[in-house]
C-alpha cells in the first residue's frame, strides 16, 4: 500500500502560501498597500519570511513596487484585462484542444461532479473553488504541464476582481454558467471545435464581469460591500 509523504513546509513557505491565497481571493484587495512589519505582527514571525515572501510575490508580478517604494497588490487596468483576455484564449484552446484527445470516462465523470458542486455552492469559495476545479481539470487532461502553469499563473491575475464581485452580492446566489454543459457535452462527443466554441464564451463572460468591476463600479466600494456583509 502507497503511503503518501509527509510535506513539512518552513515558515517562508506558509507565509507565501497565505499572502497568494488571499490576494487571489481578494481577501487582500488590489491595490492594498503591504507593509512588512504589520504583516509580521498579524503572521507572529519574523521580517524575515515576511521579506523573502514579498520579494517572491514581486517576481510573480502578484505586488509592484511605486516609486516610495511602497509595495501595493497590482492593480488591473482595462487595457490589462483585454490583453490577458486574448493571451487567455490563445493558451486555453490550445489547452481544451489536447485535452479532447486524452479525456477519459473518469474525467468526464469529475467534471460532472464539479458542475454539480457548483450549482449546489454556498458562497463564492465553494464556488470558484470547484470552477477552478473545473476548468483545470480540462488543462491537466492537456498533459502539458508547462501550459498548463502559465495559465494558472494568469487566472489569479483576474481571480481577486471575479471574488470581489461575487462576495459582495447579497444576498449570495450561484452564478449559473450555460457554457459548462457545451465543454462537457464536447468532451463527450470529442469534438474540439464545440468545446473551444463554449469555453472561448466562457472566457469572454468572466471578462465581462471584471470589467464591469473596473469601469461600472468602484472596487473600493465592492470591498467595502464585501466587508460589511462579514461583520
Amino acid at each position: 500500500m502507497p503511503i503518501e509523504k509527509i510535506k513539512f513546509l518552513t515558515v517562508k513557505e506558509t507565509v507565501y502560501r497565505k499572502l497568494v491565497m488571499a490576494i487571489v481571493s481578494g481577501e487582500i484587495a488590489p491595490g492594498t498597500p503591504l507593509l512588512a512589519q504589520e504583516l509580521a505582527d498579524q503572521f507572529g514571525v519574523s521580517l524575515m519570511p515576511i521579506r523573502e515572501s514579498l520579494r517572491k510575490l514581486e517576481a510573480g508580478g502578484f505586488v509592484v513596487v511605486q516609486k516610495n517604494r511602497r509595495l501595493v497588490v497590482r492593480e488591473l487596468s482595462v487595457k490589462d484585462l483585454h490583453e490577458i483576455l486574448k493571451i487567455r484564449l490563445d493558451l486555453e484552446l490550445m489547452a481544451a484542444r489536447e485535452a479532447v484527445k486524452n479525456i477519459t470516462k473518469d474525467e468526464i465523470n469529475r467534471l460532472e461532479e464539479l458542475m454539480d458542486e457548483m450549482d449546489t455552492a454556498e458562497n463564492p469559495e465553494e464556488f470558484f473553488k470547484a470552477n477552478y476545479e473545473f476548468h483545470h481539470t480540462v488543462y491537466k487532461t492537456a498533459k502539458m504541464p508547462i501550459l498548463k502553469q502559465i495559465i494558472s499563473d494568469l487566472w489569479m491575475r483576474v481571480s481577486p476582481y471575479l471574488h470581489i464581485y461575487l462576495a459582495s452580492i447579497s444576498p449570495y446566489r450561484t452564478p449559473k454558467i450555460p457554457y459548462h454543459d457545451g465543454i462537457l457535452e464536447g468532451l463527450r462527443k470529442k469534438n474540439s471545435e464545440e468545446v473551444c466554441r463554449y469555453l472561448a464564451q466562457d472566457l469572454e463572460g468572466a471578462a465581462e464581469l471584471v470589467s464591469e468591476v473596473l469601469t461600472n463600479r468602484s472596487l473600493k466600494e465592492l470591498v467595502e460591500m464585501r466587508n460589511n456583509k462579514k461583520n
